[in-house]
């Protein structure tokens, strides 16, 4: 066993041949050891991974011009205790919570909790249905989750109902009250790399579709141009395209043309606070008890003021949390995600198959280029630098869905290139080397 370092040196120091590799052979065990080889291997690995090439340009990109910043008043561990920790978080709580946020001029109101009742015939919690029956029509919109159910039939897993809840009747016949769904696209591998931005509800050749909150956010908040109009038309295409089975015209708006987007992640599990993200404990804006909320003290506009403010809970026994590109997420985090940047997830014009194909064959003779011209460690790096810079580039001329296909398919087919090339080379030499060819010389 030797060390490329052997070929320095004349070939009758064999001694001092053996001395050097044993040194190099010592050194590496101890880093090994150390664990500092492991966070080697870990940095070699994020060269190699779409999701953490996607996240560090994430980071280096910063904020978007266009993004829209968000406020979680969370239902936290700390909150849930102050409340009681029942298994249902009050809904009379809910109620004070949406109506300080709309008193504090938020932007939008968007109440991630599921609002329907396990027993048919409950009664809804009266503070929350007298504010929706009683939400002003100049009021920000306010967005309120439809649980949805899926069944399993011949065509595969369909959305079967639309669950009813108590507040239904309370929120009939308001504008700015939307039924929206919270539904993530999880891959094979449990990650949550995309949401939904719709989700239509079949009865027949009707139904209904439900926008995602991004949708809504990006129809209703974008102050150069407003499409109240333009997404009622398009939830209706929805439905006649999906239901009914029917030919529609392309929309209008929005260009989006997939019923599933990547979400370009900017706030992290932690959810640390920043001018794109506030996070408040609820516990701190509203106490609960013998039923009754009540404000805790005076509540400041700031945090609200022009936000969009989600009230959603990260407490440990939701259990709602999912694993993403950042690590693990509470589901409303990946919410905020995808309220944050509505107007990039739903208005960037999707890119042609063809034009992602090209520019990733590109970038794997890249890459394959360099694999043969470098070493291992030189050739990991490098590729690593500029899987990055393509990916900030293409993000920014095509759009952050646009960017992580194209690597995606180019880091795995320049992974797919190593491997067949280690075949070729073994078969081709089997004759002269036999069993000594699956060696390095």
């Amino acid at each position: 066993m030797y060390s490329r370092l052997d070929n320095l040196l004349p070939k009758d120091e064999a001694p001092r041949r053996r001395l050097r590799t044993s040194f190099i052979v010592g050194l590496a065990a101890l880093i090994l050891l150390g664990g500092f080889g492991q966070r080697i291997i870990e940095g070699f690995e994020s060269f190699n991974d779409a999701d953490r090439l996607a996240a560090l340009t994430l980071v280096m990109s910063g904020v978007p011009e266009d993004a829209r910043p968000v406020t979680l008043l969370d239902v936290d561990d700390a909150t849930r205790t102050a409340w009681g920790a029942m298994p249902v978080t009050p809904h009379a709580a809910l109620a004070l919570l949406i109506d300080e946020a709309r008193r504090n001029d938020a932007a939008a109101i968007v109440v991630d909790f599921d609002l329907t009742s396990e027993i048919a015939g409950t009664p809804p919690d009266a503070a929350l249905a007298a504010l929706l029956q009683s939400y002003p029509a100049a009021a920000p919109p306010l967005m309120l989750v439809r649980k949805i159910g899926f069944a399993r039939d011949s065509g595969g897993i369909r959305a079967a109902e639309a669950s009813p809840t108590p507040y239904d009747e309370a929120a009939a016949g308001k504008p700015n009250i939307a039924w929206i769904t919270t539904l993530n696209d999880i891959s094979t591998d449990r990650a949550v790399r995309k949401i939904r931005l719709w989700q239509s509800v079949c009865d027949g050749a009707s139904g209904t579709a439900y926008p995602s909150a991004a949708l809504v956010t990006a129809a209703l908040l974008q102050s150069s141009a407003r499409h109240a109009g333009d997404l009622a038309a398009f939830l209706a295409d929805r439905v006649a395209e999906d239901c009914g089975r029917a030919t529609v015209n392309p929309p209008a708006w929005p260009p989006a043309a997939e019923a599933a987007a990547a979400i370009p992640y900017v706030i992290a599990g932690t959810g640390k606070n920043s001018f794109l993200f506030r996070r408040i404990a609820a516990g701190r804006l509203a106490t609960y008890e013998n039923g009754i909320a009540a404000t805790a003290g005076e509540i400041d506009r700031d945090p609200f003021a022009g936000r969009v403010v989600l009230l959603g809970a990260t407490h440990a026994a939701s259990g709602d949390f999912y694993e993403t590109p950042l690590g693990t997420m509470p589901g409303v985090l990946i919410l905020a995600n995808s309220i944050v940047q509505a107007k990039a997830l739903v208005e960037t014009p999707p890119v042609p198959v063809w034009t992602r194909n090209t520019l990733a064959m590109a970038l794997f003779l890249f890459f394959a280029f360099i694999a043969r011209s470098f070493y291992g460690a030189p050739a990991v790096v490098l590729i690593g630098l500029i899987s990055l810079a393509a990916l900030f580039a293409i993000s920014r001329l095509l759009g952050f869905a646009a960017g992580v296909n194209v690597i995606a398919v180019a880091v795995p087919g320049f992974a797919l290139f190593k491997l067949v090339d280690a075949v070729v080379h073994i078969v081709l030499s089997w004759r002269e080397l036999g069993w000594r060819a699956l060696l390095k010389n």
